[in-house]
């Protein structure tokens, strides 16, 4: 038996939650016996501050109690975060999507606590999955988690993969931005970006990912008078979100940082090329659908040949799901 805490599943719609179910999809297709601890559904409207109190309990409490009822051989942390009962029980399997907690000029409460596991787990020797090249990079070189034992288990799209093999891909004339409100995500920059392209090469423009802050991002999209060319999508069933990938010209992601280019494999699920920053996640991932730039003038030029050209249709099965089922037979035999 394995316990895994996924609090913020069905609260939250993209990103941890929904890695954290494909992991736990592909270990019952492996006939392990998994408990997936998620939020009530019932209580998906709390705020979000009630929500993270509740998500400290699952994990400092509820989950390694859980795992002691259950016999637990692991019990898996998929939040960056932890629990220290479990991390000096020897129990706890902590995955780190990013380091962004550790930066310094994170005072956040959340940032704290998610920094304050990290640490903690790393002194205790815990096992940890990471889910990037760049984010093991990253880990070894302020030495967290050395002489512990890690796994490399990359982000999955297994049921991304279903859907968008049953959609019929179309050009409907639009750019969807794959995005946040978060400070890494610079959804002001690429704004100013889109609106600097001139009015007769411009799309129209689809933002996802902005989930209950779709009001605050209205306010930023106001600053770059470009209201009537843009729209911002809400949450949106896993169905809807292919679609808008398979009917889109092109994806864009625009990061400062990330632990992991998500976008980037969903794009090529979708036979869709993609415009997106030259960061170390995206660039791993990087092939002759992926365009990158560094400033705006390589953006403009980026921007043009994604126009230009055709997609070409190079993919076979991910790498990161060979990858990913190989690792799960390491850490099934773990202890």
């Amino acid at each position: 038996m394995i316990v895994i805490n996924n609090y913020f599943s069905g609260v939250l719609k993209r990103g941890i939650p929904i890695y954290t179910e494909e992991l736990v999809l592909q270990m019952k297709k492996d006939s392990m016996q998994v408990c997936e601890l998620t939020c009530p559904k019932v209580l998906y409207p709390l705020p979000a501050f009630i929500h993270n109190f509740l998500f400290i309990f699952y994990e400092q409490i509820l989950t390694p109690l859980i795992g002691l009822i259950l016999k637990s051989k692991f019990n898996i942390y998929p939040y960056n975060s932890t629990s220290i009962i479990d991390a000096y029980l020897g129990k706890s399997v902590v995955i780190i999507h990013d380091l962004i907690s550790l930066r310094k000029k994170n005072h956040s409460l959340s940032a704290k606590y998610v920094s304050y596991c990290m640490l903690k787990a790393s002194q205790l020797k815990a096992d940890y999955i990471y889910i990037s090249k760049t984010t093991k990079r990253v880990i070894d070189s302020i030495e967290l988690f050395k002489n512990c034992k890690g796994y490399y288990f990359p982000n999955t799209f297994f049921r991304f993969e279903e859907i968008a093999k049953k959609n019929t891909i179309l050009d409907l004339e639009y750019i969807l931005l794959v995005t946040g409100v978060g400070d890494n995500k610079d959804l002001d920059g690429a704004l100013k970006l889109y609106s600097s392209i001139s009015k007769d090469e411009r799309l129209p423009l689809k933002i996802l990912g902005c989930g209950n802050a779709i009001e605050r991002v209205k306010k930023i999209i106001d600053d770059h008078r470009v209201q009537s060319e843009i729209e911002v999508i809400p949450f949106l069933d896993l169905d809807d979100v292919v679609s808008l990938y398979c009917n889109s010209t092109f994806i864009w992601a625009h990061s400062k940082y990330e632990g992991y280019g998500r976008a980037v494999a969903e794009a090529k699920l979708s036979h869709k090329k993609i415009l997106c920053t030259q960061i170390s996640a995206f660039m791993e991932q990087k092939d002759e659908n992926v365009y990158l730039y560094t400033n705006q003038n390589d953006f403009h030029i980026q921007y043009k040949a994604v126009l230009a050209s055709k997609y070409k249709d190079i993919h076979g099965q991910l790498i990161e799901h060979e990858i990913f089922k190989s690792q799960l037979e390491f850490l099934y035999g773990k202890k």
